[in-house]
């Protein structure tokens, strides 16, 4: 098992999180504005990149389930190690 433990990049962070309220801004945008003012290039544009976008995040959430069931396997390997090491040296 490898497990690769990475600091946190700041700017990265701030990228990303700037990122997420573009997209949320431009959402309520689209939302709320009348579908009639909007042409139809932009809203199959929106619709594919809606798509994208939330094939995007189920890979995520998969990716990160993955992620979550190898620290778990980790953690109980290192418990169990922990034990024997303790039971060997009790004895």
């Amino acid at each position: 098992m490898d497990i690769e433990i990475k600091p946190r990049n700041p700017l990265k962070k701030l990228l990303s999180n700037l990122h997420d309220k573009l997209e949320d801004i431009l959402f309520f945008l689209i939302r709320k504005t009348p579908q009639a003012i909007i042409p139809p290039s932009i809203m199959l544009w929106f619709e594919n990149y809606l798509n994208k976008r939330s094939k995007e995040l189920q890979q995520e959430i998969i990716r990160q389930q993955w992620r979550q069931l190898y620290l778990e396997k980790a953690v109980e390997e290192i418990h169990a190690t922990q034990k024997v090491k303790k039971a060997q040296s009790e004895d």
